[in-house]
């Protein structure tokens, strides 16, 4: 029962940032699972490895991760459930595809995954079996999508993507909307079309707001800034700042396990400096800042052209 409670209301934990607090339950529940059928077995192994994709990017939390999952396959195999298969094997090829060594055998598995998926597509699911699959779907295709962007297949990306924000749209799930408009979004980018790939974040940045999401707000705000740094600078130095404050504020949330983050290193803030004034940077830098999330997000919205306002009297 308490299995099925953690799978139920997991969406509740990650998005108000309790995933560490979710992560301490399921260890309590794979400690005590070894008697549990195959199928609950594997729900209590691949969860704990969910959870650990999603608690960092440490090379020891993301090797734990890949043993859970690996472990559960084959019970998913043995109680029959493809779609637990379909999603534990799309999380197995992204973990493995941040590693240059297995990064070949990521895309194999990721492209193997999705064909077993698609011999589903014309059998009778219950609704819930529905967005299951749907959901398997657009992560896998996404997950597939990223390997063949860093390949700088542009076009190949963005196909996969935009089957995956189809899949996400069909599921009506919130979490792979975030992750397939974010990742379509960078392959716009990656092209050179920064008008689309603005359109594509704004409409993230809005539903991560009605999901109540603020470090999400903070990854969309950063890929606009990469977005509007060529042709407006100062607006990008001050998403970047509104985007470093809700970080800063609400932890890094769960969106980072699942995209490649847009660039927001010093290189980029020195680039950005280099396109403007000290003073201008500045002005922009504390203009960011001091946006609350409602305020960065009406900021974000706002006409490029639209100039910042003029600093209060001293």
């Amino acid at each position: 029962m308490v299995l099925d409670l953690v799978w139920a209301t997991w969406r509740f934990w990650w998005l108000h940032g309790h995933a560490e607090e979710l992560g301490r339950h399921v260890d309590q529940i794979l400690a005590r699972s070894d008697g549990l059928p195959p199928q609950q077995r594997a729900l209590a192994l691949s969860g704990a490895g969910f959870v650990r994709v999603v608690g960092g990017d440490q090379a020891q939390t993301q090797a734990q991760a890949l043993r859970l999952l690996k472990r559960s396959l084959p019970l998913y195999m043995q109680a029959g459930d493809r779609l637990g298969m379909g999603l534990t094997a799309a999380h197995l090829g992204h973990l493995l595809a941040s590693s240059e060594r297995e990064s070949a055998y990521a895309g194999e598995l990721l492209e193997q995954t999705l064909a077993q998926l698609r011999e589903m597509a014309g059998e009778r699911l219950t609704e819930r079996e529905h967005v299951q699959y749907l959901t398997d779907v657009a992560l896998a295709t996404n997950f597939l999508g990223q390997i063949r962007l860093d390949q700088h297949d542009h076009h190949r990306a963005a196909e996969l993507f935009t089957d995956g924000l189809a899949a996400a749209h069909s599921a009506a799930d919130r979490f792979t909307v975030l992750i397939s408009l974010y990742d379509l979004a960078l392959s716009r980018q990656a092209a050179g079309d920064l008008d689309d790939a603005a359109d594509l974040l704004k409409q993230g940045l809005t539903l991560a707001a009605e999901a109540g999401d603020e470090p999400g707000l903070g990854y969309y705000l950063e890929a606009l800034a990469v977005a509007a740094q060529q042709d407006h600078p100062e607006r990008a130095a001050g998403l970047l700042a509104a985007a470093a404050a809700l970080l800063q504020a609400n932890g890094s949330g769960w969106l980072h396990a699942y995209v490649s983050r847009s660039p927001h290193d010093d290189a980029t803030l020195a680039a950005l400096r280099a396109r403007t004034t000290d003073a201008v940077f500045r002005r922009a830098w504390a203009h960011g800042r001091s946006l609350d999330s409602a305020d960065a997000i009406r900021y974000a919205l706002e006409e490029p052209d639209q100039a910042l306002p003029a600093p209060a009297a001293s």
